[in-house]
This record gives C-alpha cells, structure tokens and sequence, in this order.
C-alpha cells in the first residue's frame, strides 16, 4: 500500500512538472505577414437589407473575367514586406481594375494593436482610406482574419438612399 502511495506521487509529480513547463509566446499575426506572398483565391460580394439576412451574393472573383475556369483575379499576387510595403504584382493574362497598372509598391501596410484590422495606405484609396487592388477602398481598415495559410479581408459598407442596405465584400488570400 506505502509502495502504491510512493509510486502514485511521483507520476502526479511528473504530470505537475510537465504541465508546469513554459511554451513560447505565440508569435503577433504581424510575423505571419512579413516577406509573405498572397494570392487571391475568392472574393464575393453579399448584400441585402442593414438589419437582416443576406439577400443575395455575388461571386465577384469568378464572374469578373471572361474566362471563369482559370480567374484573371488569381493571377494576382501581394507581397507584405517587413519594411511595412505592400507589393502588387500582376502574372501574364492577369486583370486589374486598375488601368495600366502592371507591378510597383502599391503603398504600406500595419496591423492593428488587436491584430484584427489590416490597414494598406495608397495613393489610390485616399486619406484615411485603406485599399487593396482590386477591392474598392474602406475608411479606416478593412477586417483581418489571418492563418498560416489564408488572409481573409471584409469591408461593410452601408449604403442606398436612406443607408438602409448593406453590402460586405469578403476577399480570400492563399499564402504563397
């Protein structure tokens, strides 16, 4: 019995100690960000009334080209420097809706404190306006749900003549 006791404290023991263990600090979402290449892989448009369900949706990134097998919006990449760049790169056969606009630094980009809101500043959305290409611009930033593998943005914007209706555009990214 004195034996049982002995050996039944030291696995509690052992069990203690291994859970006592520090793990590391998971890294901010920012580090997923940097030096990273991102395709876009869907973008829909939902709207329908301010205060209710979706009454349609639109999927924007098939129907934008002639071509819906193979998307001229995926052809598309985005590189997030860690100097806080943003990187728009158009492939061959690519579509912008942007004219005349092939690659450059498209403008910076941060995170927010709460890792939740994507900020890219450009000369093409505006003061105070954060825009990506080919996704139309939004005051302050748009919503950000990052993974190691997908970067998700949402913009909601309000709209018609008694701002009444709501529209949320929601782009996929896939991690290159």
């Amino acid at each position: 019995m004195k034996r049982t006791f002995i050996i039944g404290m030291a696995l509690l023991g052992a069990v203690l100690a291994a859970c006592s263990k520090k793990e590391p600090a998971p890294a901010l979402k920012t580090a997923s960000l940097d030096d990273t290449t991102w395709r876009m892989t869907d973008y829909t448009i939902d709207f329908g009334p301010l205060n209710g369900t979706v009454t349609g949706t639109n999927n924007f990134f098939r129907t934008f080209s002639n071509s819906p097998t193979t998307p001229c919006l995926g052809l598309n990449t985005f590189t997030f420097t860690s100097a806080g760049k943003v990187v728009w790169q158009q492939e061959p056969r690519a579509c912008s809706v942007r004219s005349n606009f092939v690659n450059s630094d498209w403008g910076t980009w941060s995170i927010n404190g709460a890792q939740t809101e994507l900020t890219v500043n450009s000369p093409w959305g505006g003061a105070g306006r954060s825009v990506m290409p080919v996704m139309e611009a939004v005051p302050g930033a748009y919503e950000c749900l990052l993974t190691n593998t997908t970067l998700t943005l949402k913009a909601r914007y309000i709209y018609g003549r008694n701002q009444d209706s709501l529209r949320v555009d929601k782009a996929v990214f896939t991690r290159q």
